[in-house]
Parts: C-alpha cells; structure tokens; sequence
C-alpha cells in the first residue's frame, strides 16, 4: 500500500494530462506555457525553498551524488560497445547512448521522491538535480557531438553553457549557498541565531515560494501526459529495448549495488533517492534536444513513450525493494 501511495498519485495526473490531449483540452501552446511558467518559475521555487532550509552538511553525501554518476557512465561506456559492435553511426548511434541514461528526474522524480520521502526526500532530490543532471546533460552532448550528430543553428558548445545556467540548476546552487550562509549562524542544538525580524521575513518568503512551487510539480506532470506521442520505429526493435531495459534496471541496479559496497552508511533515504531518480524513465529533454539537433527523432520519442509506461510497473518495484532497506 506504501508503494501504491506514491506511485499512483504520480501516474494518474500522467494519465489525466494524457486524456486531456486526446480530448483537445490541453493543445500544444498549453503546453508551451506550462513548460515555461513551471521551468522559469515554479520548480526554482520549489527547490529553492526545500534546499535553503537543509543544512549543509546533508548535500556532501557520495552515495547520492558520486554513485549514480559512476553507475551512469558505466552503462554508457557499455552502451557505446554495443553500438560500435552493430554498426551503429550518426544520430541513432547518439540517441541509442544517451536515452540510456537521461533520466526525467526533475517532473517525475521530485514528485516521487516527495511522495516517498516528504521534504528530506524532496531536497536530496534537489540536490541531485543540482550536481548530477549538469553532468547528465553534458555527457548527452558529448555523445552527439562524438557520433556527429546534430543539424541545429547553434552550437553544441552553446547549449552546454545554456544548460548550466537553467533556473532549475541556478536555484540548486543559490539553495545551496543560503544553506552555508545559514550554518555561519547555527548553534549547536540546531537552531539559528538571527533577529527575530530576520525569521520572520525568511518565514513570510518561505511561505510564498511554497505556494508558488506547490503549483509546479502537478502542472509539469498534466503537461507530459499530454505530450507524449508514440512515433513508430519498427526498425532497431532490440536496441530499442536495450536502451529502454538499460535506463530503467540497469542503472538503477548498478546504482543500489554501488551504494551498498562503497557507501553501507548511506541513509535510507540517500538510497531511495538516488535509486529512484537513476530509475526514473527518460526525459522530455531528449526529445526537445533531439528536434532542435536532428538526432533520430522517431526513435528517442520511443525511448521516451516506452520508458514513460513501462517505469509505472519498474518504478514500484525499485520503491519496494529500498523500502526493504528501511526507507
């Protein structure tokens, strides 16, 4: 019941954003909208206001942060085997790497951490947003530029820059700078040493960025559902079903297991979050980016549908098995 408690919540806005397309009741330019009032405004808030109020010490965690990265570049340097063993060139070779690892860890990984885990889940979710999706994003544009991929106006090297300085990433680290600003006054039973006046204002603010992201998470997820569109790829079956498999067992996989052989202190939480958001299906991202640089659209709009509707049976899983360990 614990599992369904967080899963279903999640999956059923999906499905609600789904049939609201189909209906024609959120149209692309609804869509569009969300996308940026939610991008721009709403999830900053919302990570702001949950990393701002953690102490310090919580972000420097190497079995949230180091494990998913080592296990993510271990599924891509295998990946890449794969495809220089079949043949594989160009913008399919690229988009058969990177749907591999790009997780959806921001729209539907912070609402089921949150669901799982309540605030402390929430912002180790924000803090892996914030360290380990820049690497994510730049280790996708690597790959494009390796294989040779990409037909868009701008540069990769543009676009890289670009993805380090989204307000999403931005408000991680600025969360993350109030968090060390706030231990300067921190007493030893926890609590802040500040003017009354100052509390109350951070508590008055506090409050209104709260109301502002609590908007953000069940938006972006009607926005997906009704996003998602199935383009036929007929062809590549099987690495189709490799990188889909690789992007929800795999990683997550060598993410728990590293986890409990290099970091066995690691809290029950730390690896529900960081097994979640490994596991969490493939990101919109891939194809917006996949549109813009011409990488073999048909088939990352079929990691991205497939990974999408299979994770509602793998994602459970995964929470069962690190509730197992006492989260």
């Amino acid at each position: 019941m614990d599992v369904l408690v967080i899963c279903v919540p999640v999956f059923a806005v999906l499905g609600l954003g789904k049939w609201l397309g189909i209906k024609g009741r959120i149209k692309e330019e609804h869509c569009s909208f969300i996308n940026w009032l939610v991008y721009t405004f709403s999830l900053p808030a919302l990570i702001f206001n949950e990393v701002a109020k953690q102490r310090f010490d919580s972000f420097l965690d190497p079995a949230l942060l180091l494990m998913p990265l080592i296990g993510l570049v271990a599924v891509m340097v295998l990946t890449m085997l794969i495809a220089k063993i079949n043949g594989f060139k160009g913008g399919f070779a690229a988009a058969f790497v990177f749907g591999t690892f790009w997780p959806n860890a921001t729209y539907i990984g912070l609402p089921l951490c949150q669901n799982a885990f309540g605030s402390e889940g929430l912002a180790k979710a924000a803090s892996y947003n914030g360290f380990v999706l820049p690497f994510v994003i730049l280790f996708g544009y690597l790959v494009i530029g390796f294989y040779g991929a990409g037909s868009g106006d701008v540069k990769i090297g543009e676009r890289i820059k670009k993805a380090f300085l989204n307000p999403i990433l931005l408000s991680a680290v600025a969360g993350v700078g109030v968090a060390i600003l706030a231990e300067q006054f921190r007493s030893t039973d926890g609590s802040l040493n500040l003017p009354r006046v100052a509390i109350e204002s951070a508590s008055l603010l506090g409050s209104f960025l709260k109301l502002v992201g609590g908007m953000g998470l069940p938006l972006a997820l009607l926005s997906i559902g009704a996003s998602l569109k199935w383009e036929k790829t007929r062809s590549h079956l099987g690495a189709l079903g490799w990188t889909v498999a690789s992007k929800l067992i795999l990683h997550p996989l060598l993410t728990i297991v590293l986890i409990l052989w290099l970091c066995p202190e690691a809290s029950p939480v730390t690896l529900g979050v960081a097994v979640m958001l490994a596991g969490a299906p493939s990101a919109v991202a891939m194809y917006v980016i996949s549109c813009q640089l011409g990488v073999e659209r048909g088939f990352v709009s079929s990691v991205l549908v497939l990974s999408t509707v299979l994770s509602i049976f793998t994602l459970p899983v995964w929470i069962y098995i690190v509730k197992g360990f006492g989260g």
